[in-house]
C-alpha cells in the first residue's frame, strides 16, 4: 500500500474515535440535564431551566 493510503486509513480511524468520544459526551450531557431536571434538591426555577435546556438539547440531537 502506498503511504498516502496508509495515512488516510489512520486518519479515518482517528476521526471515528473522535466521533465516538463526541457522541458519548453528548449522551452524558443529556443524561446530566435530565438528572438536574428531576433533582428535588434544586429549586423549581432551576429544575425548570434544566428541563428547558434538556428539551432544547434533545431537539438539537434529533436534527
Amino acid at each position: 500500500m502506498s503511504n498516502d493510503l496508509i495515512l488516510c486509513q489512520r486518519e479515518i480511524r482517528r476521526l471515528r474515535c473522535v466521533v465516538r468520544t463526541y457522541e458519548a459526551q453528548m449522551r452524558e450531557l443529556g443524561s446530566y440535564l435530565e438528572q438536574m431536571a428531576e433533582n428535588s434538591e434544586l429549586g423549581d426555577e432551576a429544575r425548570q431551566t434544566a428541563r428547558e435546556i434538556s428539551e432544547a438539547w434533545q431537539r438539537i440531537l434529533e436534527d
